[in-house]
């Protein structure tokens, strides 16, 4: 919002910071952990979060991003991040920038299927944001690859039984949605498509930003219909080291964060400087 200066609007303004701060201003956390190298490469996963850092850091009174180390176990630091952050009145934000799933969030393999922090965090309507490798599928914590989830992962945290993001129909052309609140996105060769056809009947409603025919999409972005939680799955490609030219994952995911949560009035984001 933009404010003029008379003493009205700037006490108005001030109004609105102290409400936005006080009581439902979202927070932002990133990580940024050790990837799957075939997917994203530890030299573009620092390139995506310095953009999603640069990009989403004004957005927010709080922003911390987790690397290597912060990960490991429920009592984590990511892991007592995301449960503190699960039920505060907000709906906060996690971005996964490097696209697997560590043991702060999610133990593999599939040690709780049910009642995870991040299907918790889920459940109190925050958001998660996932690039590069099929979500949920393993950690590589510590540098070392874990034992896989596989499609179990991302089936638990969903809660949705069979569902895979499986290699299929992968020609993504940008939908009206995707000109609309993703203008860096252009058509691409997805890996991990969102299998449309599998979440009908739940209670999560999808809108698609590029799709290959009625049941293929990416991204995609899910909001259960229950819960006001929001899983968003963005160019889930192997595409470990792109130029830089080409590689738009970062600013995709600012775009999504700013154009299509803020439009949809997901998050309420605040001028960290106070304006």
């Amino acid at each position: 919002m933009r404010c003029k200066p008379n003493g009205l609007s700037m006490c108005v303004c001030a109004l609105l910071a102290f409400i936005a701060y006080g009581s439902s201003a979202s927070d932002l956390a990133i990580y940024a952990g050790p990837p799957n190298p075939g997917w994203i490469s530890p030299g573009s996963v620092a390139r995506e979060t310095a953009d999603i850092e640069s990009g989403l850091g004004g957005m927010f009174p709080s922003m911390t991003t987790f690397r290597d180390g912060d990960e490991v176990g429920y009592d984590s630091p990511l892991g007592l991040w995301t449960q503190n952050h699960t039920s505060n009145g907000a709906a906060d934000v996690l971005v996964i920038s490097c696209g697997t799933m560590p043991s702060g969030l999610y133990q593999f393999p599939n040690v709780d299927p049910d009642g995870s922090p991040i299907e918790e965090f889920l459940d109190g309507g925050n958001v998660v944001i996932n690039i590069a490798d099929w979500f949920g599928y393993m950690s590589y914590e510590g540098g070392v690859r874990s034992a896989d989830n596989a499609a179990a992962g991302a089936a638990n945290i969903f809660d949705i039984p069979g569902l895979s993001f499986g290699s299929r129909v992968n020609a993504m052309t940008v939908n009206d949605n995707g000109r609309n609140y993703l203008p860096s996105l252009v058509d691409f060769s997805s890996a991990r498509p969102w299998h449309l056809e599998q979440f009908a009947g739940t209670d999560w409603d999808v809108t698609t930003f590029a799709d290959a025919g009625p049941d293929d999409a990416d991204p995609a972005v899910a909001v259960n219909s229950v819960t006001g939680g929001v899983v968003a799955a963005i160019i889930q490609k192997d595409w470990p080291d792109p130029s830089d030219a080409d590689d738009n994952r970062g600013e995709v995911v600012v775009e999504f964060v700013s154009n299509w949560l803020t439009a949809e009035g997901v998050i309420t984001a605040v001028d960290a400087k106070g304006k």
